[in-house]
């Protein structure tokens, strides 16, 4: 038998990430409940992955969307958003999906209007190398946001 390959540091992330994670839920970020019912205990956190302006069809509702994902997180909770700048479409084999177009300001003022205390906001210009035709997308953005302590 060949000796195992080393492991490399994006395992050991993913190995330790598991370790702490106790569920991932399926929800639909439309509805004021995301879940069907209130989450009880509330999350310490949670994360979406170019998500949120892909399910969403205009601005108005990509801001309901953080309102409700929201609700399911305690008070000092961490939202983790990466995203989408700029994209108005991708591809998913032979479908032609929308997504709705955000800038930093709009999600910046999304997050705020949400009710969230931007922690951290970084953008990246999509660099015309990783431009494969699959979508339209002019960057992309990393968000840290904090639901506020209540009282």
């Amino acid at each position: 038998m060949p000796p195992a390959a080393p492991r490399e540091p994006w395992q050991e992330k993913e190995q330790r990430l598991r370790g702490r994670l106790r569920r991932i839920l399926p929800i639909d970020v439309h509805l004021a409940d995301p879940l069907g019912a209130p989450l009880h205990p509330p999350a310490d956190a949670l994360l979406s992955t170019f998500c949120l302006e892909a399910v969403s069809p205009d601005r108005a509702a990509f801001g309901r969307a953080l309102v409700n994902v929201g609700s399911m997180l305690r008070p000092g909770g961490h939202a983790l958003l990466l995203g989408a700048l700029g994209e108005s479409f991708y591809l998913a084999g032979a479908a032609r999906l929308p997504v709705v177009p955000l800038d930093e300001d709009g999600v910046r003022g999304a997050l705020s209007d949400a009710g969230f205390t931007l922690r951290d906001f970084r953008s990246y210009a999509m660099p015309p190398a990783l431009r494969t035709g699959v979508d339209d997308v002019d960057g992309v953005f990393f968000v840290h946001a904090q639901k506020p302590l209540e009282g």
